[in-house]
């Protein structure tokens, strides 16, 4: 399987880019690739074996689909690695469990973000890495406006 690799740095110490990563307060308000998308809710239980899941939504309200995955190691300030599974696409169903691993780097006041996932096989892998890197992006901009 193709494997996929963005990052980002954020002007933030890791104690407040750990919670705005994990927290759904913050979530909600950056988990989204593109500006006329949303993500209305989201939910994050950040234990091994124990799940995250938010609603991706267009702002048309057009279409929505849930991302659920469960985590499968957990290393505070410093690691998470999941699995995705990918339930929906449109109008037709997918069932095919991807890999997501997530560093967080520190260095004083500036963490580093390296996610590094399984491409799956819809999309073109330029898409899906514009798609994820925006989502890093919007995450570094919330994250440092705070």
């Amino acid at each position: 399987m193709t494997k996929i690799t963005v990052s980002v740095e954020v002007n933030k110490n890791i104690d407040k880019v750990w919670d705005v990563w994990n927290n759904p307060e913050h979530i909600v308000n950056w988990c989204f690739a593109w500006d006329d998308w949303s993500c209305p809710k989201s939910t994050n239980d950040l234990k091994i074996w124990w799940k995250f899941c938010t609603t991706m939504a267009a702002r048309d309200g057009s279409m929505s689909f849930d991302l659920e995955w469960e985590y499968s190691d957990v290393v505070v300030n410093k690691k998470i690695d999941y699995v995705i599974i990918d339930m929906q696409y449109w109008d037709y169903y997918i069932e095919k469990w991807r890999k997501v691993s997530l560093l967080f780097e520190s260095d004083w006041d500036i963490t580093k973000i390296i996610e590094t996932f399984d491409a799956e096989d819809i999309h073109s892998l330029e898409l899906q890495k514009a798609g994820w890197q925006s989502i890093l992006d919007r995450f570094k901009d919330y994250s440092e406006s705070l």
